[in-house]
């Protein structure tokens, strides 16, 4: 029972931060696991941290389609793009050791925790002339509250990314939500609260293609007792985020967040290179 709770506790933590920041958890919950269940391979980390953070998504994603914040074209479309990147990475983390996964996924934290902790500059419209890879796709999007987002972001540039991301995502078993949320704001341009919930809903397409791959190759049996509760807490703390979502300051909160990942990057780091070298 202990077991269940401590597991029920942390999904619940990690489904909040995930869901504040636009990162599905899955950043915050892989590096746990590697740090928890040390003999464990990579796959199978990477298979219960995904299967976690698809529900994860999709309890967000019903969160945001109910504040109509989802550009559910683009998010669909993205997530078409990186779902041969997404299977690609499914079979990739089983050719990599533990020792050599660690440091990749330490120094992935690292570059993440660097990128959350810079904010966006503000927002401003994309006004570029259609044409080639820049060609925008317009939107306007009414939210629940009757807020208003019109705004313009290169079309095919966003499913470039995308095919990187999703084999990104499901290599590292992190989802793609820490490497898209920047991405669509910084490159794209896409409005903040829109990127956020659109991202959420891409994650869960993606992630659920590669938990099924997953399931076929039988990595998602070893942990089975341990995706219930951190399934259970993820699903409510993914609520409980998108709802105070709008209420809380999110960037000293991010900023926390990313101090105490670095840390959890550089153990990873130090964990990788004492068993990969010595």
């Amino acid at each position: 029972m202990l077991f269940f709770i401590q597991f029920l506790a942390m999904g619940l933590g990690v489904g909040v931060l995930g869901t504040l920041v636009g990162a599905g958890g899955g950043f915050i919950l892989t590096p746990l696991l590697l740090l928890i269940f040390t003999d464990q391979p990579s796959e199978v980390i990477a298979a219960t941290s995904l299967s976690v953070v698809c529900l994860n998504a999709l309890s967000g994603s019903i969160a945001y389609y109910r504040q109509k914040r989802i550009d559910i074209k683009t998010s669909v479309s993205f997530a078409l793009a990186g779902s041969v990147g997404a299977i690609i990475g499914v079979f990739a983390t089983s050719e990599v050791a533990r020792g050599p996964f660690d440091i990749l996924l330490g120094l992935a934290l690292l570059i993440l925790c660097i990128s959350i902790i810079n904010p966006p500059p503000p927002f401003e419209a994309t006004r570029e002339s259609p044409g080639g890879i820049g060609a925008l796709a317009h939107r306007r999007i009414v939210d629940s509250q009757g807020k208003v987002y019109e705004y313009a972001f290169r079309f095919r540039l966003g499913a470039f990314l995308s095919s990187i991301v999703g084999f990104l995502a499901t290599f590292l078993g992190i989802g793609g939500g820490p490497m898209h949320v920047p991405l669509m704001i910084r490159i794209l341009r896409i409005p903040p609260h829109i990127a956020t919930a659109t991202s959420q809903c891409e994650l869960l397409l993606t992630t659920a293609l590669a938990v099924a791959f997953h399931f076929i190759l039988g990595n998602l049996h070893a942990l089975t007792d341990v995706i219930l509760p951190l399934a259970i807490g993820i699903i409510v703390g993914a609520q409980a985020g998108a709802a105070i979502s709008h209420r809380v300051k999110s960037l000293t909160l991010t900023r926390i967040l990313a101090v105490l990942m670095t840390l959890v990057s550089l153990q990873l780091l130090y964990k990788g290179a004492s068993e990969w070298l010595w």
